[in-house]
């Protein structure tokens, strides 16, 4: 027994010496390294190796921080949610972690320490780490300028040197370490070489050679614009910029860069048709387009204009329908569009569908127990409801091709035209305007996908009766209401010419047939340019793909 107690007596001994190692506070004695997380991301980390090295100086410095400062009930308000300096410092096995609030003032200085108490620091001490490198973030002025190519890619600078006014009102050398690739880059872009600074540069030159070592640049930032790089698919590019000293300003410096660009054709637009009548649409393509979601129409002076969605079209090239609202004023419009460096200006004339002869109108006698029914408010609440959901999205596949069909497969009578506008059983004013295409027709004639798609929509509506509707791909759908029949569900590819159902008199209608309509994007438009017997020869006219 005696000697399985001497036995437990050094186990015993490590043990309690582990628990003091343990529990014992982080101070001088023990402190082996610190780390410095500042405002801006940056970290600086150092191991103590000897007494009075910079780890030893900067662990003595934060752990007498509580000594020195004043406790307060809390961080003053301004300071609640702003960023601070983590500095954690660390023994064999504990650590400590201060929340560190400096600002270029040493009078408005705040910790929070590991134990959750809050102190304001003392000048004396502020001072001493507002001088230091490691604050360099708090410093506006210690930020360099950043140069961007395209308006896209930021060139990060081969060499620089940049000094910045501290609170001593001394400049010292901001650490650039970070901020500069001293091997040559080499970056894409698109159209022009459009060089800028967010900080203009007092003196700035540029000189630009193209693959064979020829200069076609060398002078000033501010006459680049100029410089064409057409048919140049590489150029390699020196730039020294340089922001002189003065009093006026807390910073100065100099940053040189050397790299390369492989350029890339600038985007060009084009208009499948460059004359439309309003109420229809045309189509848009853009070429040397690798993104398409980075195109956008900027601006137009087509009213009520939507902005189209560009829809991927292989071989670099994107296309969008572009619907022309059918209150369109006859006369010659401006489409804007930008994609990446390029801006272009796109001529669209608007006809009026009608040759100056006003709007047509059609009187329409419909039972008054029908329309009360079908043309309820809360009947056409929910038939808005549904064309709203199906007006927000389409397919990226195209499924469309060659002309479209009107949809009836049989002998049928056109009864209303899209765009006229309606007296609804002898109404002083039009009540709507048709949206498509009206058919009388026997019962049992079918109707037919105008092309080739995807169903997105079968249903009953109040409103519409049996609906369909068909997804033809890049915002072009067609719909097929007052059906008898549904032949067909959700998610089924059709083609063009399959049967869809039959004709019928449900929802509002007075006869038994069929209403068809179109949409591109948001807005419903004419379908005859579509047609087989169109001037156009029947088909949606996309240029540089299928014109």
């Amino acid at each position: 027994m005696i000697l399985a107690v001497l036995c437990l007596i050094p186990t015993g001994a490590a043990f309690a010496s582990y628990h003091r190692v343990q529990s014992a506070p982080v101070d001088t004695s023990n402190a082996v390294s610190i780390s410095i997380d500042d405002p801006a991301g940056n970290n600086y980390s150092f191991k103590k190796e000897r007494d009075g090295d910079e780890a030893d100086d900067l662990i003595r410095y934060f752990l007498n921080l509580k000594e020195n400062g004043q406790s307060i009930p809390a961080l003053p308000e301004s300071l609640l949610g702003e960023q601070f300096f983590k500095v954690t410092v660390t023994a064999a096995v504990n650590a400590v972690t201060y929340e560190c609030y400096y600002t270029v003032d040493p009078s408005t200085c705040y910790f929070v320490a590991p134990d959750g108490g809050t102190y304001k620091i003392s000048e004396e001490d502020a001072e001493a780490f507002i001088t230091t490198k490691y604050a360099e973030s708090i410093y506006k002025a210690a930020s360099m300028p950043v140069m961007s190519m395209s308006g896209t890619a930021v060139v990060t600078p081969d060499s620089a040197s940049w000094l910045y006014r501290n609170y001593t009102g001394g400049y010292v050398e901001s650490d650039v370490s970070s901020f500069v690739f001293p091997s040559r880059e080499s970056y894409e872009i698109e159209g022009n070489l459009n060089l800028a600074f967010d900080m203009a540069p007092d003196y700035c030159s540029v000189k630009v050679t193209n693959a064979s070592g020829d200069t076609l640049y060398e002078g000033p930032l501010e006459s680049l614009s100029e410089l064409s790089l057409r048919n140049v698919p590489q150029i390699y590019v020196e730039v020294s910029a340089k922001w002189y000293k003065d009093a006026s300003r807390s910073f100065y410096g100099e940053l040189l860069y050397d790299f390369s660009s492989y350029v890339k054709a600038p985007a060009e637009f084009w208009l499948g048709m460059t004359s439309v009548n309003a109420g229809r649409f045309v189509a848009v393509t853009a070429t040397n387009v690798t993104n398409p979601d980075g195109i956008a129409l900027s601006s137009t002076t087509l009213p009520n204009a939507e902005s189209p969605v560009f829809y991927d079209a292989g071989s670099n090239m994107a296309v969008a329908l572009l619907p022309v609202d059918i209150t369109t004023p006859a006369g010659a419009y401006d489409l804007t569009f930008t994609y990446g460096n390029t801006t272009a200006h796109v001529a669209l004339n608007v006809t009026d569908p009608y040759g100056g002869g006003g709007i047509p109108y059609s009187n329409v006698y419909v039972d008054e127990s029908v329309v009360q029914q079908t043309r309820s408010s809360s009947a056409l609440m929910e038939y808005e409801q549904v064309e709203k959901e199906q007006l927000s999205s389409s397919s990226a596949n195209r499924y469309f091709y060659a002309f479209f069909l009107d949809g009836m497969a049989g002998e049928c009578t056109l009864l209303r035209g899209f765009g006229r506008d309606v007296y609804l059983n002898d109404s002083e004013t039009p009540v709507y305007r048709t949206n498509g295409v009206d058919y009388s027709a026997p019962d049992g004639t079918l109707v037919m996908a105008c092309n080739a798609g995807v169903v997105t929509y079968t249903g009953w509506l109040e409103y519409a009766g049996n609906m369909i509707v068909v997804d033809h791909g890049w915002g072009l759908k067609t719909w097929y209401c007052n059906l008898s029949s549904i032949d067909v569900s959700v998610g089924d590819v059709v083609d063009k010419g399959q049967a869809l159902g039959s004709v019928g008199r449900t929802g509002f209608t007075a006869v038994t047939g069929a209403h068809i309509a179109m949409s591109v994007g948001g807005k419903f438009v004419c379908s005859y340019d579509t047609w087989p017997d169109s001037q156009y020869a029947g088909k949606v006219v996309i240029a540089k793909i299928d014109e």
